[in-house]
This record gives C-alpha cells, sequence and structure tokens, in this order.
C-alpha cells in the first residue's frame, strides 16, 4: 500500500467555460482552485486541504485501494454559514510524476484523478456538478 501520511502540494483544473457539450474542439483548461496544501493524517484517512487566498479550509476523509495502479478517494466538506457545507469529491491514481519512467527519488509517485463539485461554491462560484481534474504532488 502506498504511504499517504504526508504534505501534498494541490491544484486542480476545469474546462472553461464548466459546462461543456461535447464538441470536436479542444476544451481549454483554467486553474479551478488556488494552489493549495493537503496534509494527510497518520493512519492516512483524515487530513485537511487548505488554500490561503481565499482562506478555505476542506476536512478531508480518505480512502486508498491497492492496485495498479492505487486508488485514492476523497470527500472534501467545509461548514458554511446556515448550517450548508461546501462539498467536493475526488478520485486519483497514484502514477509516476513522469510518466513512462520507473519510480524513484527523482521520479515520486504522485495524484491525477479528477474532482466533481457536489455542493454551491462558496467563493468565485461554479455551478454544482462542475468538473474537472486535480493534481497531488509530494512537498519534500
Amino acid at each position: 500500500m502506498v504511504k499517504i501520511e504526508r504534505k501534498w502540494k494541490y491544484q486542480s483544473y476545469r474546462p472553461d467555460p464548466g459546462s461543456l457539450a461535447a464538441d470536436p474542439n479542444p476544451p481549454k483548461f483554467v486553474p479551478w482552485s488556488p494552489p493549495g496544501e493537503e496534509t494527510i493524517d497518520q493512519g492516512g484517512t483524515t487530513g485537511k486541504l487548505e488554500f490561503k487566498k481565499p482562506p478555505i479550509k476542506l476536512d478531508l476523509k480518505i480512502q486508498v485501494t491497492d492496485g495498479s495502479p492505487g486508488r485514492l478517494d476523497i470527500s472534501a466538506a467545509m461548514n458554511l454559514p446556515g448550517g450548508k457545507q461546501f462539498t467536493n469529491e475526488l478520485q486519483g491514481w497514484f502514477v509516476p510524476a513522469k510518466l513512462g519512467e520507473e519510480v524513484g527519488e527523482s521520479n515520486p509517485l504522485v495524484v491525477r484523478g479528477s474532482i466533481v463539485q457536489t455542493s454551491a461554491a462558496p467563493a468565485d462560484p461554479q455551478p454544482m456538478y462542475t468538473t474537472g481534474f486535480f493534481v497531488l504532488e509530494p512537498l519534500q
């Protein structure tokens, strides 16, 4: 099993516009989130994802599934005023940073995968069910 208890650099991207129909033209992707820092707690089942600007901190519930490649499932949630929550679901896979090369010190495992926003956004609103992709890279 992959050891995930550590700090990770987080970045997500989405198509622009957020809702895309099937189209023969390649979509344009834009940063969805600012760069963030994800901390996965000892045991690997909980953590936090924090963004500095705007200040946002999401609680994470994490599940890792062994396989080739290994899979990472994350439910991310933040309480909002009025008893509401901001929520996202992420599913990713542990793959080499440099695809096609052997994993090692200069080529660590990263997580690449998909994200779906499952509630209204608190800031810079995107519609519910906006989808995109994310990358987690280990911080040294």
